[in-house]
């Protein structure tokens, strides 16, 4: 840890390093057994498991109702995470043209709070709504739209951070130049918070996708999105297939997740094979190693 940060530590620095190391395996070791007790050729969860089998990988893709639910959950949180991607970026956009300052952090706070509220708290409002209106029962309505509630203030925190980075002197000047706001916004603001807004729906993506007390209060009766189905599968028979399901699940979280920081590697390999470089025998601008 030579950084600033890990010489500011001094003394502490060891200290730190052994409590975050112990931390990492109190959520890395659970997962390792939970992925060991998937593999197993038995019909119990055990550990460690008895030989090595994928069998249960093959029950689980095939089983009509695990595939359904996938599907299930699938198209609902990506429908969820396209209308907080939206909302979550328009927020954090208008937010910029808020002069007051108090009102702009009285409005921040308003977006983020969803963040601290129980989901339980979404769960039971909305499922009030859908038995004061009989329209949307039997319906995934409002289970998208408190999946949409949920994964909104992730958005609306990475992208105005997204926002903040943006040169302050930019809109004046298109502005002094004749562009009017929605140039601004097309050619200038969405292009700078793009990275940013892809972050946070992938993000929002995972948070929704893995997200079950909603599903609980607000699924159409014979419908069961994936972690529901987890859920009611650990209740009936707590048989490897679960922690086959489960394993799937968490891989396709950190497959998600996994987009980001490749592709900020991607866009820096990019950048430094568009960047020129000096011709032979021309000295490289100060600052630049070629």
């Amino acid at each position: 840890m030579s950084t600033t940060v890990g010489r500011s530590l001094g003394r502490y620095r060891a200290p730190i390093v052994v409590v975050a190391m112990l931390s990492s395996l109190l959520l890395i070791v659970p997962f390792l057994v939970l992925v060991a007790t998937s593999w197993t050729s038995g019909s119990f969860i055990l550990f460690p498991p008895e030989g090595f089998s994928l069998d249960w990988y093959a029950e689980v893709l095939a089983d009509p109702e695990w595939t359904e639910s996938f599907r299930l959950s699938l198209w609902t949180a990506a429908l969820s995470t396209a209308i907080a991607a939206v909302l979550g970026t328009l927020a954090a956009i208008g937010l910029t043209r808020v002069r007051h300052t108090t009102a702009r952090r009285w409005i921040r706070t308003l977006f983020i709070v969803p963040i601290a509220l129980p989901p339980i708290a979404y769960a039971v409002g909305l499922y009030g709504v859908t038995v004061d209106l009989p329209f949307l029962r039997g319906t995934l309505a409002t289970l998208v739209v408190g999946h949409a509630l949920i994964a909104l203030p992730y958005v609306f925190v990475i992208v105005s951070g997204g926002i903040a980075r943006i040169d302050p002197a930019l809109r004046p000047a298109a502005s002094t130049l004749g562009a009017r706001w929605p140039l601004i916004l097309w050619k200038i603001e969405l292009p700078a918070i793009l990275p940013y807004l892809l972050s946070g729906a992938l993000f929002a993506f995972v948070v929704v996708f893995d997200e079950v007390v909603l599903a609980v209060f607000l699924m159409p009766p014979g419908e069961q999105t994936l972690p529901l189905q987890m859920l009611n599968a650990s209740q009936e028979a707590f048989s490897p297939e679960l922690t086959a399901a489960s394993t799937l699940v968490s891989g396709l979280a950190l497959l998600v997740l996994a987009i980001v920081p490749v592709g900020r590697v991607l866009r820096r390999r990019a950048g430094r094979a568009a960047s020129p470089r000096p011709a032979e025998g021309q000295a490289a601008p100060e600052g630049v190693t070629p």
